[in-house]
């Protein structure tokens, strides 16, 4: 541990600098702003390194875990020499790739008359978190996704499994493991099943062909934030013997989806039926909570009413009415966020699997737009980084950016500069704006979503938003 003390003090010291350099004025020329990597003074504080744990009535118990991001995963195990401008070049690159697996399943007319049985692209996950299965426990690091329902993780004995740090689950060492039977009702909430000696299979397959295979099973969870453990008996998940893909060198996978098969609605008879997070912002080291249960929730959360999808019942739909940049409203029709309950076109997904925010084309076009005319600096070609505006702005002491609007209904999003540009370039002169397009949907990534408290109450069916210095 001693050899890595440096890097820490070494980041701290660069975001330092960057926070020198780059906090911003506000310039009267573009209307309302927010200080660039400024530190705003929040009425509810969220600690990364802070665990909240609470049993007995279900109704107030909660539980607190730490989520990390790929990079920061691939850099404690020691896996990635990459720069932290490459490691968001390849989350950009992600993002565009769910997106266009997110249009198969919402808009499948864009890509022909292609199938597939999953909302996840394999390996999508931006944040993973630790799971520990079994009696004794046996623990992995597994991606952790709000768009997905099934649990899995690989285990032994493994037919076909793709290469992943540390052992692979082993039923035979767990005396709680059981496989699910065909009659189960958890068995009858896959998308795809087969049954085999009343043995309930599963299969997922993604939209790169990448795969997990295996029996459904049950299995005692359990969750450990440094300062207790709570552990559920009864957890079903997918026992994978047959994995195809990378997965981020994960375990697996925890869905956090509204099925009954995601971890959440699993743990909804232990802690009450909503969880939150808080997302540490880019340059920042700690780690980012998660909490299930009834203290996901506290003062300041402007809520909006979660959407129903009926075609697509697992992901976390809001309706979002109208944008401001800089104050002023975008000349955008009702229609261009709206989901056609026929078809399960169209509508706004709030999603932690996507890095960047990806607009419907019409109201991407309109906040181009209006970013190329708030924003005076030189452009520059960010095609390099799967960005479709960036500016230059060496030599500018206070580098100021308009600031964002997502007004939903009932609740009005607000995102400040770290949540809009990302410094793309080790020179720090290049400044992109993180959003891209898509094609008859929308989704709120993640980077939008840090420095917010985000909670999503599944008894009230609603999801709450809090500014919040995470």
């Amino acid at each position: 541990m001693g050899r890595h003390l440096g890097l820490p003090v070494l980041l701290v010291v660069l975001a330092i600098l960057l926070f020198v350099q780059f906090a911003v004025a506000a310039d009267e020329g573009f209307g309302r702003h927010f200080n660039y990597f400024e530190t705003a003074s929040f009425p509810h504080r969220v600690d990364g390194a802070v665990v909240a744990t609470t049993f007995g009535d279900p109704a107030k118990a909660a539980f607190t875990v730490n989520l990390l991001r790929r990079d920061q995963h691939e850099k404690l195990a020691g896996v990635s020499g990459k720069s932290w401008q490459q490691s968001f070049t390849e989350a950009v690159q992600r993002s565009h790739e769910r997106v266009a697996f997110y249009t198969l399943k919402l808009s499948p007319d864009a890509f022909g008359s292609q199938e597939f049985q999953s909302p996840v692209k394999a390996g999508n996950g931006e944040y993973l978190m630790t799971l520990t299965l079994g009696s004794p426990p046996q623990s992995f690091d597994v991606i952790v996704d709000t768009g997905s329902d099934l649990n899995w993780v690989q285990c032994l004995p493994c037919r076909v499994c793709y290469q992943q740090p540390g052992p692979k689950f082993d039923p035979s060492k767990s005396r709680s493991f059981r496989k699910a039977a065909c009659t189960d009702n958890l068995c009858n909430a896959l998308p795809l099943k087969a049954c085999a000696a009343n043995v309930c299979q599963y299969q997922y397959t993604y939209g790169d062909q990448s795969n997990t295979n295996g029996d459904l099973a049950f299995e005692t969870i359990s969750l450990n934030n440094g300062a207790g453990t709570q552990s559920v008996p009864n957890f079903a998940f997918g026992c994978g013997t047959q994995n195809l893909g990378t997965f981020a060198g994960a375990a697996g996978l925890v869905g956090l989806g509204q099925g009954p098969l995601s971890l959440n609605s699993q743990l909804s008879h232990t802690f009450a039926n909503k969880f939150s997070y808080c997302l540490v912002s880019l340059n920042s080291l700690s780690a980012s909570p998660l909490t299930f249960g009834s203290i996901a929730a506290a003062a300041n959360i402007q809520y909006t009413s979660i959407v129903v999808n009926a075609r697509h019942p697992t992901y976390y739909y809001v309706q979002l009415n109208s944008i401001e940049v800089g104050g002023q409203p975008l000349n955008l029709a009702p229609s261009v966020f709206a989901i056609d309950q026929s078809t399960g076109r169209g509508g706004t997904i709030i999603d932690s699997g996507t890095t960047i925010t990806m607009l419907t084309l019409p109201a991407y076009s309109a906040v181009l737009r209006a970013y190329e005319s708030f924003v005076n600096y030189p452009r520059l070609d960010g095609s390099a980084y799967g960005l479709d505006l960036c500016f230059n702005i060496a030599g500018v002491s206070n580098p100021s950016v308009p600031d964002m609007v997502f007004k939903f209904q009932g609740a009005d999003f607000q995102m400040r500069g770290e949540n809009l540009f990302v410094l793309v370039d080790t020179s720090a002169t290049t400044l992109c704006l993180a959003m891209g397009g898509s094609q008859g949907f929308s989704i709120i990534g993640n980077i939008q979503q840090q420095n917010h408290l985000v909670v999503y109450d599944l008894e009230a069916k609603k999801i709450g938003f809090a500014t919040a210095d995470c």
